[in-house]
Protein backbone atom coordinates (compact mmCIF):
# COMPACT_ATOMS: atom_id res chain seq x y z
CA UNK A 1 0.00 0.00 0.00
CA UNK A 2 2.68 2.51 0.91
CA UNK A 3 4.55 1.07 -2.56
CA UNK A 4 1.35 2.24 -4.38
CA UNK A 5 1.21 5.95 -2.40
CA UNK A 6 4.53 6.99 -3.30
CA UNK A 7 4.37 6.26 -6.55
CA UNK A 8 1.32 7.62 -7.42
CA UNK A 9 1.95 10.50 -5.68
CA UNK A 10 3.74 13.36 -7.75
CA UNK A 11 4.30 15.79 -4.78
CA UNK A 12 5.27 12.80 -1.95
CA UNK A 13 7.89 12.12 -4.81
CA UNK A 14 9.00 15.69 -5.17
CA UNK A 15 8.81 16.26 -1.36
CA UNK A 16 11.48 13.56 -0.81
CA UNK A 17 13.42 14.38 -4.07
CA UNK A 18 14.19 17.81 -2.31
CA UNK A 19 14.65 16.41 1.14
CA UNK A 20 17.64 14.01 -0.74
CA UNK A 21 18.85 17.10 -2.32
CA UNK A 22 19.14 19.21 0.35
CA UNK A 23 20.55 16.38 2.64
CA UNK A 24 23.18 16.06 -0.01
CA UNK A 25 23.88 19.80 -0.26
CA UNK A 26 24.87 19.96 3.76
CA UNK A 27 26.59 16.84 2.95
CA UNK A 28 28.82 18.12 0.36
CA UNK A 29 29.34 21.84 2.58
CA UNK A 30 30.80 18.63 5.03
CA UNK A 31 33.01 17.39 2.64
CA UNK A 32 34.17 20.85 1.12
CA UNK A 33 34.75 21.95 4.53
CA UNK A 34 37.26 19.23 5.02
CA UNK A 35 38.80 20.22 1.56
CA UNK A 36 39.00 23.80 2.67
CA UNK A 37 40.26 22.63 6.62
CA UNK A 38 43.08 20.64 4.67
CA UNK A 39 44.15 23.86 2.57
CA UNK A 40 44.29 26.04 5.58
CA UNK A 41 40.82 27.55 4.05
CA UNK A 42 43.60 28.81 1.02
CA UNK A 43 44.61 31.57 3.61
CA UNK A 44 47.51 32.36 1.35
CA UNK A 45 45.62 32.97 -1.39
CA UNK A 46 43.01 35.11 0.35
CA UNK A 47 46.01 37.37 2.17
CA UNK A 48 47.08 38.11 -1.22
CA UNK A 49 43.92 38.67 -2.70
CA UNK A 50 42.01 40.71 0.43
CA UNK A 51 45.43 42.29 0.97
CA UNK A 52 45.75 41.01 4.59
CA UNK A 53 49.58 42.32 5.30
CA UNK A 54 48.28 46.17 5.11
CA UNK A 55 45.44 45.53 7.26
CA UNK A 56 48.11 44.31 9.64
CA UNK A 57 50.66 47.01 9.16
CA UNK A 58 47.84 49.41 9.44
CA UNK A 59 45.85 48.93 12.55
CA UNK A 60 48.38 46.58 14.54
CA UNK A 61 50.50 49.51 15.39
CA UNK A 62 47.58 51.01 17.11
CA UNK A 63 46.95 47.67 19.10
CA UNK A 64 45.58 48.54 22.67
CA UNK A 65 47.05 45.28 24.07
CA UNK A 66 51.20 45.80 23.63
CA UNK A 67 50.92 43.78 20.76
CA UNK A 68 52.37 47.02 18.64
CA UNK A 69 55.09 44.58 17.72
CA UNK A 70 53.23 42.68 15.67
CA UNK A 71 53.23 44.71 12.69
CA UNK A 72 56.84 44.11 11.99
CA UNK A 73 56.59 40.09 11.86
CA UNK A 74 56.37 38.14 8.69
CA UNK A 75 53.95 36.92 6.06
CA UNK A 76 55.07 33.69 7.28
CA UNK A 77 54.38 34.22 10.91
CA UNK A 78 50.88 35.25 10.13
CA UNK A 79 50.10 32.05 7.97
CA UNK A 80 51.35 30.10 10.80
CA UNK A 81 49.75 31.38 13.04
CA UNK A 82 46.70 31.40 11.53
CA UNK A 83 47.18 27.87 10.51
CA UNK A 84 47.69 26.94 14.02
CA UNK A 85 44.45 28.45 15.26
CA UNK A 86 42.40 26.64 12.36
CA UNK A 87 44.67 23.94 13.94
CA UNK A 88 43.09 24.56 17.84
CA UNK A 89 39.60 25.17 16.84
CA UNK A 90 39.10 21.74 15.44
CA UNK A 91 40.33 20.10 18.94
CA UNK A 92 38.33 21.88 21.41
CA UNK A 93 40.63 24.33 21.19
CA UNK A 94 43.16 22.91 24.05
CA UNK A 95 46.24 25.15 23.30
CA UNK A 96 44.94 28.33 22.16
CA UNK A 97 46.40 30.09 25.45
CA UNK A 98 49.89 28.67 24.45
CA UNK A 99 49.78 30.33 20.72
CA UNK A 100 52.34 32.73 20.59
CA UNK A 101 54.65 35.16 18.34
CA UNK A 102 58.02 36.18 18.18
CA UNK A 103 58.89 39.57 17.29
CA UNK A 104 61.77 41.39 15.65
CA UNK A 105 63.45 41.28 18.96
CA UNK A 106 63.37 37.61 19.16
CA UNK A 107 60.85 37.65 22.32
CA UNK A 108 58.10 35.17 22.64
CA UNK A 109 54.63 36.91 23.14
CA UNK A 110 50.98 35.70 23.66
CA UNK A 111 48.89 35.74 20.60
CA UNK A 112 45.60 36.13 21.81
CA UNK A 113 43.94 38.28 24.79
CA UNK A 114 41.83 36.07 27.14
CA UNK A 115 38.49 37.25 25.07
CA UNK A 116 39.64 35.51 21.69
CA UNK A 117 40.86 32.44 23.81
CA UNK A 118 37.03 32.34 24.96
CA UNK A 119 35.63 33.46 21.41
CA UNK A 120 37.91 30.95 19.47
CA UNK A 121 36.58 27.87 21.91
CA UNK A 122 32.84 28.93 21.27
CA UNK A 123 33.90 28.52 17.63
CA UNK A 124 35.29 25.16 18.77
CA UNK A 125 32.31 24.18 20.68
CA UNK A 126 30.32 25.34 17.61
CA UNK A 127 32.55 23.34 15.16
CA UNK A 128 31.88 20.06 17.39
CA UNK A 129 28.03 20.45 16.96
CA UNK A 130 27.74 21.30 13.19
CA UNK A 131 30.42 17.75 12.85
CA UNK A 132 27.24 15.75 14.83
CA UNK A 133 24.80 16.96 12.62
CA UNK A 134 26.55 16.35 9.88
CA UNK A 135 27.27 12.78 10.99
CA UNK A 136 23.02 12.77 11.34
CA UNK A 137 22.60 14.30 8.08
CA UNK A 138 24.65 11.44 6.46
CA UNK A 139 22.17 9.28 8.12
CA UNK A 140 19.42 11.00 6.67
CA UNK A 141 20.56 11.07 3.40
CA UNK A 142 21.36 7.16 3.35
CA UNK A 143 17.91 6.42 4.60
CA UNK A 144 15.89 8.68 1.91
CA UNK A 145 18.72 6.72 -0.55
CA UNK A 146 17.30 3.82 0.49
CA UNK A 147 13.40 4.28 0.46
CA UNK A 148 13.61 6.00 -3.17
CA UNK A 149 15.39 2.92 -4.42
CA UNK A 150 13.40 0.41 -2.87
CA UNK A 151 10.29 2.28 -4.29
CA UNK A 152 11.50 2.15 -7.51
CA UNK A 153 10.42 6.34 -7.89
CA UNK A 154 11.33 8.85 -10.74
CA UNK A 155 12.91 12.01 -10.60
CA UNK A 156 10.45 14.92 -10.71
CA UNK A 157 9.35 16.30 -13.11
CA UNK A 158 11.95 18.67 -14.93
CA UNK A 159 9.60 22.07 -14.40
CA UNK A 160 9.53 20.75 -10.73
CA UNK A 161 13.61 20.41 -10.09
CA UNK A 162 14.40 24.02 -11.77
CA UNK A 163 11.86 25.80 -9.63
CA UNK A 164 12.83 24.04 -6.71
CA UNK A 165 16.21 25.06 -7.75
CA UNK A 166 16.04 28.55 -8.96
CA UNK A 167 13.06 29.82 -5.61
CA UNK A 168 15.89 28.78 -2.59
CA UNK A 169 18.76 30.74 -5.24
CA UNK A 170 16.57 33.99 -5.47
CA UNK A 171 15.50 33.82 -1.99
CA UNK A 172 19.41 34.23 -0.96
CA UNK A 173 20.11 36.40 -3.79
CA UNK A 174 17.25 38.65 -2.12
CA UNK A 175 18.72 38.34 1.69
CA UNK A 176 22.48 39.47 0.67
CA UNK A 177 20.56 42.41 -1.65
CA UNK A 178 18.35 43.55 0.99
CA UNK A 179 20.63 43.15 3.73
CA UNK A 180 24.77 42.09 2.63
CA UNK A 181 27.28 39.66 3.47
CA UNK A 182 28.70 41.92 6.63
CA UNK A 183 24.98 42.22 8.54
CA UNK A 184 23.60 38.59 8.01
CA UNK A 185 27.76 37.64 9.16
CA UNK A 186 26.60 39.87 12.46
CA UNK A 187 23.13 38.60 12.60
CA UNK A 188 24.64 34.88 12.35
CA UNK A 189 26.96 35.36 15.09
CA UNK A 190 24.31 37.22 17.49
CA UNK A 191 22.26 33.50 17.24
CA UNK A 192 25.03 30.85 17.06
CA UNK A 193 27.29 32.55 20.00
CA UNK A 194 26.60 32.74 23.90
CA UNK A 195 24.96 36.67 24.58
CA UNK A 196 27.80 37.17 27.24
CA UNK A 197 31.13 36.43 25.70
CA UNK A 198 32.34 38.49 22.95
CA UNK A 199 32.68 38.00 19.33
CA UNK A 200 33.50 41.27 17.73
CA UNK A 201 36.77 42.73 17.95
CA UNK A 202 38.34 45.96 16.70
CA UNK A 203 41.72 45.35 14.68
CA UNK A 204 42.82 47.69 17.12
CA UNK A 205 42.30 45.27 19.64
CA UNK A 206 42.91 41.78 18.40
CA UNK A 207 45.48 40.24 16.45
CA UNK A 208 42.64 37.47 15.37
CA UNK A 209 40.16 40.34 13.76
CA UNK A 210 43.55 41.71 12.17
CA UNK A 211 44.96 37.96 11.13
CA UNK A 212 41.50 37.36 9.32
CA UNK A 213 40.91 40.72 8.48
CA UNK A 214 37.48 40.26 9.66
CA UNK A 215 34.67 39.46 8.28
CA UNK A 216 36.17 40.08 4.35
CA UNK A 217 38.15 36.78 4.71
CA UNK A 218 35.15 34.75 6.19
CA UNK A 219 33.64 35.92 2.47
CA UNK A 220 36.34 34.21 0.70
CA UNK A 221 36.17 31.65 2.65
CA UNK A 222 32.18 31.33 1.85
CA UNK A 223 33.40 31.37 -2.05
CA UNK A 224 35.62 28.52 -1.65
CA UNK A 225 33.45 26.66 0.32
CA UNK A 226 30.48 27.16 -1.95
CA UNK A 227 32.55 26.95 -4.93
CA UNK A 228 33.96 23.51 -3.52
CA UNK A 229 30.75 22.12 -2.89
CA UNK A 230 28.96 22.49 -5.62
CA UNK A 231 31.71 20.44 -7.56
CA UNK A 232 30.78 17.92 -4.81
CA UNK A 233 27.02 18.05 -5.46
CA UNK A 234 26.94 18.34 -9.21
CA UNK A 235 29.37 15.03 -9.28
CA UNK A 236 27.58 13.30 -6.25
CA UNK A 237 24.12 14.32 -7.95
CA UNK A 238 24.85 12.48 -11.42
CA UNK A 239 26.42 9.44 -9.78
CA UNK A 240 23.98 8.63 -6.82
CA UNK A 241 20.98 11.05 -7.27
CA UNK A 242 20.06 9.95 -10.91
CA UNK A 243 20.98 6.39 -10.12
CA UNK A 244 18.50 5.65 -6.96
CA UNK A 245 15.49 7.51 -8.84
CA UNK A 246 15.45 4.18 -11.11
CA UNK A 247 12.15 5.69 -12.82
CA UNK A 248 12.48 7.92 -16.19
CA UNK A 249 12.26 11.87 -15.31
CA UNK A 250 8.59 12.73 -16.12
Amino acid sequence: MLSRKLKNSRSLTNILWLLCCTSLVLFSLGLSWQVNKSANFFYGFWYHQLNIEKTITTYVPENIFDKKDYAETSKQQHLDNFSEIVTEIHNNGEQLAQLNYVNKKQQVKKLLTSAEILHLEDVSHLIEKLTLVSLGNLCVLLLLAGIIYQQKLCLPKRKDQVVAVVLPSLLLFILLSLFGFTELFYFLHTVVFPDNNQWFFYYQESLMSSLMKAPDLFAGISVSLSVIALIFYVIFYRIFIVNIFRGQTG
